[in-house]
């Protein structure tokens, strides 16, 4: 196959977008570049000699460039040309397109990667720990889900409703992985059962060789009880994936080797450092594999499922006991937590969520145990009112310091002495906006103001009074 464009670094490095006039072998970096800013309408003048028709040559590029930064180029969702011979050697084109999700979707998108990046990922990982946290958290925080409110093939939808199809999850595993500098690519295919609009997953790079990994069929939902995640299908050879997708292999890297084999077997699993901890297959007994060697070792010969690992606990479902249990490796301590029957273990952004199946929940926050912390330091603790995208509240009483907090996780610290206060919460735009006041005045304030956001406001500017305000 041949192939007529140049690499988007190699254009990038030949000064990029600085003029509008082009070689044909530019022509695909150049309309990746404009997708990368999310451009609706541009021209580019194309000189030389064509090594094809223009027209052959414009459906070769955006064949193409789900290649180059695919997060960019997958979000367009249509798209008009127009050319012209204006000259011998100069041909005008004038390009419309069309995004499904818009330039603030896309920065609140990129925040909350960032967010979700500073959680789960950390400096002493190697790379197949990050594969693997990042694999884990898409799919233990994601559904799929064709009926969504806004696009399922968008990430923004993704993220925002939680939900979306085998594209979304490929371009957010895509773009987490090019954050923690591992090469990676979008692959476009289809797979056995998929619909005509066909399949999206993703190659790694690990050690020097590549791998198949695909996030949306490793997710099982809630199509098998008490199961939520597997590997059949990560890092994985052509040869395997061959069996039930295809793809165009001039398009793509080999993936010879299959040494991560030994996970295929793997479901439900937790992981924690260089460990992974699952029921066996059969027993369901819990085992630790290291994910470098590969060596199992069983932890303790009882039934468990629903391994979810949060804070250096792993929380399970104790079968034979029908309880909900945590272990940690540290200590090799085991302790019951609630004695019921567990439907359900979830692993959230910001804590554990379990399920029981006489209908009872229990959770535990990050958030939550922060806000705690934050309202035991405080003399007087008051409810914020919710009204949609505001809130209210007010305390009039003995003085001291005086903690607004609401059920969803937002806190208001004031840390002076105060006998009256009241406050205004509003989010609106990505920027939350608190006012304080004494009285009809503005408070002044002298001591720090501690503000924790709740998930949902996660990345928003905050102002207080009118001034910017580093937050939790």
């Amino acid at each position: 196959m041949t192939i007529y464009f140049e690499s988007l670094p190699a254009f990038q490095a030949a000064g990029g977008l600085k003029a509008t006039t082009i070689t044909a072998k530019q022509l695909l970096p150049a309309i990746v570049a404009h997708m990368q800013r999310m451009d609706r309408q541009f021209t580019l003048h194309v000189t030389g000699r064509l090594p094809t028709s223009m027209e052959a040559l414009l459906d070769e590029a955006f064949a193409l460039c789900h290649l180059q930064q695919p997060f960019y180029t997958q979000h367009c969702a249509s798209r008009n040309m127009r050319y012209k011979v204006v000259s011998k050697n100069r041909i005008k084109i004038d390009f419309t397109l069309r995004y499904r999700m818009t330039r603030d979707e896309e920065k609140w998108v990129l925040t909350q990667i960032d967010t979700i990046l500073a959680r789960i990922i950390t400096k002493q990982m190697t790379p197949l720990q990050k594969m693997i946290a990042v694999h884990d958290y898409i799919i233990r925080a994601y559904d799929y889900e064709m009926n969504t409110t806004g696009s399922p093939f968008t990430v923004y939808t993704f993220m925002h409703e939680k939900q979306g199809v085998c594209m979304a999850y490929a371009l957010l595993f895509q773009k987490m992985m090019e954050a923690v500098d591992i090469p990676c690519h979008y692959v476009v295919g289809k797979a056995d059962g998929e619909s005509d609009l066909g399949h999206a997953w993703n190659m790694v790079e690990l050690d020097g060789q590549w791998y198949h990994i695909d996030a949306t069929w490793n997710d099982l939902g809630k199509r098998v009880q008490n199961l939520s995640i597997r590997y059949r299908y990560f890092l994985r050879s052509d040869d395997v994936f061959q069996r039930d997708h295809q793809w165009n292999l001039d398009h793509y890297p080999p993936c010879t080797n299959d040494r991560y084999a030994a996970m295929q077997s793997i479901y439900d699993a937790a992981i924690d450092g260089a460990h992974l901890y699952y029921p066996q297959k059969g027993t369901a007994h819990l085992m630790k594999m290291d994910v470098h060697t590969l060596q199992t070792t069983k932890i303790a010969p009882i039934r468990v499922q629903q391994c979810v690992m949060y804070d250096g606990q792993l929380y399970v479902h104790h079968v034979d006991e029908q309880a909900l249990y945590t272990y940690i490796p540290a200590t090799d301590e085991w302790t019951c937590v609630q004695q019921k029957n567990v439907q359900r273990i979830t692993r959230t952004d910001s804590g554990v969520h379990v399920q029981f199946t006489n209908g009872d929940e229990w959770c535990v926050q990050h958030e939550q145990l922060q806000q705690e912390e934050v309202c035991d330091e405080a003399d007087h603790r008051v409810l914020l009112e919710r009204f949609g995208n505001s809130w209210f509240g007010e305390y009039k009483g003995a003085a001291g310091t005086i903690a607004f907090t609401d059920e969803a996780g937002l806190t208001v610290m004031l840390r002076e002495q105060l006998k009256a206060v009241t406050i205004d919460v509003c989010a609106f735009d990505d920027v939350v906006t608190i006012t304080l006041q004494n009285g009809r005045k503005p408070l002044n304030m002298t001591e720090p103001l501690d503000v924790t956001l709740p998930e949902e406001l996660k990345g928003c500017r905050v102002k207080v009074n009118g001034e910017d305000l580093n937050i939790r």
